[in-house]
C-alpha cells in the first residue's frame, strides 16, 4: 500500500508543480507582481511564484545542481545571463522570439520583452534647500554643493548601475569617465545595496538624486521628484530566458509569449512596470520622442562589457566602496580649501581621480580574463590598487597643508 502511494505521488507531484511558474529576477516585487496578475487574468489556472534577488545573489543561486525547480529567469543583467548560457542552464529559443536589442553573444537562448532607458532622479524639494538647478547629466552632479547627497548603487551588486557606469566609460573614455566616476564619488552619501532602492531613498529624501533606470523613478508617480535621461542613454533590455532546470518548459514559453504579444507589451508600458515597448509607439504617444532617441543612440559594446565585467566591479569597489568615507573626507577638504583660496585646485582634483589601470590593459582579453579566473593575479592587483589609491590621499594631504 504504502509503496502504491508513494508511486501515485510521485506520478501526480511533478503535474501539480507544472501548473506552477517560477520566475526568478532582478525586478523589484512591484513591478514583477503587475506582470503576473495581468498573466493570471489570461490564465487563471497557471500559478506563479517570485524568487526576488539581486544579479550576484541569483547567480549563486541559479549555478547550484541541487536547487528547486526554476523556470524562467527575468531580469536587466546581461551579467547573470552570459553566466547561465557558460555553464549550459539555458535552454535554446525558437528563432522566432529572437530580436534586435539582445546582445549577439545571448540571441541564442535569451530574448527581450521590453527597454528602459537611464537618467537622473532627483527630489525636487531638497534641490531648492540646496540652491540647485535640476541636473542635467552626469557632469552636474560633480557640483560640491551635491556633497553627501548622491546615491548610486556599486556595480558588483545592481548590474542596471554597472550598465550606466560602463556607458560612461565607453561614451567618455576609460580614463575621463573614471575621473567623472570618482569626482561624483565624493558627494554620495553612501552606496546603496539595490538599484530600486536609490529611488525609494530619494522620495523619502534621504538623498537629493541618483543615478536610475527610468523604470523605478517612474514608478514612484511623485511631483516632488523629477528624472531627466542622459543625453545618450542607451535602451537597456530586460531580458528573459528559460532555465535548464525547469518543471514547466511549455507554460515557460507561453509565458514569453504572452510578453511579446500586443497585450504583453502594453503590461510592460503599464505605469507599474514603466518600460518601452519592443515595437515603435503611435506618434502622439507622450513616450514617443524618448522611445526614439533611445533606440537611435549607439547601442552599448557588449563584448567590451562583458570581457571586462570583473575589473570595472573590483576596480569600483576598491576605489569607491571600500574607501568612501576616506574618498570624501578628502573632497571635503579640497572643497573647503578652494572656498578659503577662492580657487579651482585642479591638479589635486586630477590626482585624485586617477586609477592604477590604464586604457590599454581596459581593452587586453589576456590580463581581462586573468582578472576573472586567476584569484592570486586579481588579490595581487587589488594590493597594488589600493596601495596606489593611499599613496595618492597622502600625497594629496601633505600638498593641501602646504597650500595657504
Amino acid at each position: 500500500m504504502k509503496l502504491l502511494l508513494f508511486i501515485l505521488l510521485s506520478w501526480i507531484s511533478p503535474l501539480l508543480l507544472a501548473n506552477e511558474i517560477v520566475i526568478a529576477t532582478t525586478f523589484s516585487p512591484e513591478t514583477t507582481e503587475h506582470i503576473i496578475k495581468q498573466w493570471q487574468n489570461n490564465f487563471p489556472n497557471q500559478k506563479v511564484r517570485l524568487i526576488n534577488r539581486t544579479s550576484s545573489s541569483l547567480k549563486r543561486l541559479l549555478v547550484q545542481p541541487n536547487i528547486e525547480k526554476v523556470d524562467l529567469v527575468l531580469s536587466s543583467s546581461p551579467f547573470l545571463f552570459q553566466d547561465l548560457q557558460e555553464k549550459g542552464l539555458l535552454l535554446e529559443l525558437p528563432k522566432t522570439y529572437q530580436n534586435t536589442l539582445v546582445p549577439s553573444q545571448l540571441k541564442s537562448t535569451t530574448t527581450a520583452v521590453a527597454f528602459s532607458g537611464y537618467g537622473i532622479l532627483f527630489n525636487r524639494n531638497l534641490l531648492k534647500q540646496r540652491h540647485l538647478a535640476e541636473p542635467r547629466d552626469w557632469n552636474s552632479l560633480t557640483d560640491p554643493a551635491y556633497f553627501n547627497s548622491l546615491l548610486l548603487s556599486s556595480p558588483s551588486r545592481s548590474g542596471s548601475n554597472h550598465i550606466m557606469l560602463e556607458m560612461l566609460l565607453q561614451q567618455k573614455g576609460w580614463i575621463a569617465g573614471w575621473q567623472e566616476i570618482l569626482t561624483l564619488s565624493g558627494n554620495l552619501s553612501l552606496i546603496s545595496s539595490r538599484s530600486f532602492n536609490v529611488a525609494e531613498k530619494i522620495k523619502l529624501g534621504l538623498a537629493t538624486a541618483g543615478i536610475s533606470i527610468d523604470s523605478y523613478a517612474n514608478n514612484l508617480n511623485n511631483q516632488d521628484l523629477g528624472f531627466v535621461y542622459f543625453p545618450h542613454s542607451v535602451a537597456s533590455p530586460a531580458f528573459i530566458a528559460v532555465h535548464k532546470n525547469n518543471q514547466a518548459s511549455k507554460p515557460a514559453l507561453e509565458f514569453i509569449k504572452f510578453l511579446l504579444s500586443p497585450e504583453g507589451q502594453e503590461v510592460v508600458t503599464s505605469p507599474n512596470m514603466a518600460k518601452f515597448p519592443l515595437k515603435p509607439l503611435a506618434p502622439n504617444s507622450r513616450q514617443y520622442e524618448q522611445q526614439k532617441k533611445l533606440l537611435a543612440q549607439t547601442p552599448i559594446d557588449y563584448d567590451i562589457l562583458l570581457l571586462r565585467q570583473h575589473l570595472v566591479e573590483k576596480l569600483f569597489d576598491n576605489a569607491v566602496t571600500f574607501r568612501l568615507n576616506q574618498l570624501k573626507d578628502v573632497w571635503a577638504l579640497i572643497y573647503q580649501k578652494e572656498q578659503k583660496t577662492n580657487r579651482k585646485l585642479t591638479a589635486l582634483r586630477h590626482q585624485l581621480t586617477l586609477i592604477p589601470v590604464n586604457e590599454q590593459q581596459a581593452i587586453d582579453p589576456i590580463y581581462l580574463k586573468r582578472i576573472k579566473n586567476d584569484r592570486y593575479f586579481l588579490l595581487e592587483q587589488e594590493k597594488q590598487w589600493t596601495d596606489f589609491f593611499q599613496q595618492q590621499i597622502n600625497s594629496i594631504l601633505v600638498q593641501l597643508e602646504e597650500i595657504k
